[in-house]
């Protein structure tokens, strides 16, 4: 029997509460340890808060992100260090992932001003490494404009509608509730174009791990290992093969 055990200064409890509900109570024990009510907790590299407003996920994965681009200016200046081509590389590679990682979740808190101004940050920090302009004068849209990038929120949307209509071809979207938080994402993009109401040409996957072998452990002096050091020679070990060996390869 296995005894699994719980670390409980990792464990936090989170009542989601609607919009009319300002307050709630939850009085619960798990494993025999009370646990107290905490605004947020952080599951799979999503930070959870209680209203769902993603304000305190946005803001970890902005700092982290502004981490990333200073790493990378500390490396380049106006007319010294890295390529742009190579800071470009940098940024879509590294930095925006990171930012969008679970996006299909928390995609909804990108349409806060708040959240969009958070982001634009991030982009712009980018922006003026790859063009080496001074950070005051030029606006973030002329910049990702000119090296070709799209506003951070709106890549952040276009993977979550990518991932979204992904999982709705392979039957793996669930429709508890399509018009309700970020499940609505599938909605909006078959009412955006028809072309969407169509499935992706991908099959699902089905892994079977039930083994089709059957492994047989034969004892050293056994009567089937005998037969088997009879017909293949004596020598089992490895190195050159010799005698009846060869042999049994030339009769085969």
């Amino acid at each position: 029997m296995v005894r699994l055990s719980v670390n409980h200064d990792k464990t936090g409890s989170l009542l989601l509460l609607g919009r009319g509900n300002s307050r709630g109570s939850l009085n619960h024990s798990f494993f025999g340890v009370k646990q107290s009510l905490s605004g947020s907790v952080k599951y799979l590299g999503v930070i959870l808060d209680s209203r769902l407003t993603w304000g305190e996920h946005v803001e970890v994965k902005v700092r982290k992100a502004h981490n990333l681009p200073w790493v990378c200016r500390r490396a380049c200046g106006m007319g010294w260090g890295l390529r742009p081509k190579v800071l470009h590389w940098l940024y879509v590679t590294i930095v925006r992932p990171t930012v969008s990682f679970a996006s299909l979740v928390w995609w909804p808190g990108c349409q806060t001003a708040s959240n969009k101004n958070k982001l634009n940050k991030v982009q712009r920090l980018a922006c003026l490494g790859i063009t080496g302009a001074f950070r005051a004068t030029p606006p973030t849209g002329a910049m990702e404009a000119l090296v070709g990038l799209p506003p951070l929120d709106l890549v952040i949307q276009g993977e979550a509608r990518s991932a979204a209509h992904r999982l709705w071809s392979l039957g793996c979207w669930s429709y508890l509730h399509p018009q309700q938080g970020h499940s609505r994402i599938v909605t909006r993009l078959q009412e955006s174009d028809p072309i969407f109401n169509m499935r992706v040409a991908v099959m699902k996957p089905v892994y079977n791990l039930e083994p089709k072998y059957r492994v047989t452990m034969l004892e050293r002096n056994g009567p089937e290992a005998l037969w088997l050091k009879g017909s293949f020679g004596s020598h089992m070990g490895p190195g050159p093969r010799r005698g009846p060996w060869r042999r049994s390869m030339g009769n085969l």
